[in-house]
């Protein structure tokens, strides 16, 4: 007897199978994965290249699967999607991991909510590969996938996020400008599989590179966690007492890295910088505790994610890159960057 192969379904392929072809633009003419000359486009350049935002001509549903909210800057990006989503009568449903290297669950959450047929995935993945299958069947099904911050993944309709080599390379400048006589300094990593941690680490060490009055003297991963950083900038401490200076690639590390430094008898003495200006980082900051922060606006992330989706499925050109704001935040600006009121 003969048994004919059966063909082997990959993860992507089944997802493909039970998203279908019954998604918002499997009508229309245009794709949601348009290919234009440009590679980037500021958020602010928007409307003058793009034209208005395309009003939806039906109920949409959107989803939005973020890396945890455990994290104020996550918090704030679902908020930011779910304020201008109602602005059009759009509903989104907001899943997340439990912590920022659960990949697998992340992976699970997206399937689950790709087959539900949304009109538009938002995505903010664990790493660049790991909601690969998911971008897979959103194309074959011709479903818009923006991601939103962090981990760009190959293959989405487009990424909205600050470049990040820059936001790296400003958190040394304020460190050089912050201490003109020189000194040693660190930095504390995010978590190794982050593109984002990647590209502050390089744009902190390149930038340093410029200013041979500065020396890193360490460089050692605190995951995004407030605890892991604090331990690690203890560590850091007790073998270069006389540090100046330490660059935080997130506020929630920072925050850990200003209380090692307080403990340490050292404030004032060891300037903290962190990214992304999140609310507990803005008031120290303002209380004159950490020095800066290198923000990024995650509800805006979050507004903006809506709004390209609904330039996607108005067969807009949106390039791959919508480059997001960012500024370097201190003591002397903070107040004219009030948080959302979620």
């Amino acid at each position: 007897m003969i048994t004919l192969a059966r063909p082997i379904l990959t993860t992507a392929s089944l997802l493909a199978l039970a998203i279908g072809t019954s998604g918002a633009r499997a009508a229309e003419s245009c794709s949601a994965y348009p290919i234009g000359t440009a590679e980037k486009i500021e958020s602010s350049d928007l409307a003058s290249k793009l034209g208005a935002v395309p009003k939806p001509g039906k109920e949409l549903h959107f989803a939005y699967v973020t890396k945890t909210l455990i994290n104020e800057f996550w918090q704030d990006v679902a908020a930011g999607a779910k304020s201008e989503a109602a602005k059009y009568g759009i509903k989104v449903d907001v899943q997340a991991a439990k912590d920022e290297s659960s990949l697998v669950e992340q992976l699970n959450l997206a399937q689950t909510m790709a087959s539900q047929k949304p009109d538009a995935l938002l995505l903010s993945p664990e790493s660049d590969s790991n909601l690969a299958p998911v971008i897979k069947a959103a194309i074959a099904a011709n479903i818009p996938t923006v991601i939103i911050d962090d981990s760009k993944t190959a293959g989405a309709s487009t990424y909205i996020g600050t470049d990040q080599v820059k936001i790296g390379a400003q958190a040394a400048t304020f460190l050089h400008d912050a201490n003109p006589k020189g000194g040693k300094v660190a930095q504390i990593e995010g978590a190794a599989g982050s593109p984002n941690a990647r590209l502050r680490i390089k744009g902190f060490k390149d930038q340093l590179a410029t200013y041979p009055d500065l020396q890193l003297v360490a460089s050692q991963p605190g995951n995004w966690d407030r605890l892991t950083a604090l331990n690690a900038t203890s560590n850091i401490l007790r073998q270069n007492p006389d540090l100046i200076g330490i660059y935080a690639n997130n506020d929630g590390m920072a925050l850990g890295v200003f209380e090692a430094v307080k403990d340490a008898n050292a404030v004032g003495k060891a300037l903290v910088v962190g990214t992304d200006g999140i609310r507990e980082a803005k008031k120290s900051v303002q209380a004159g505790e950490m020095s800066a922060t290198v923000a990024e606006f995650p509800f805006e992330e979050g507004k903006l994610g809506v709004e390209v989706a609904l330039r996607l499925l108005g067969c807009q050109p949106v390039p791959p890159w919508v480059v997001s704001p960012n500024a370097v935040l201190t003591k002397d600006n903070v107040a004219k960057f009030p948080s959302p009121t979620n």
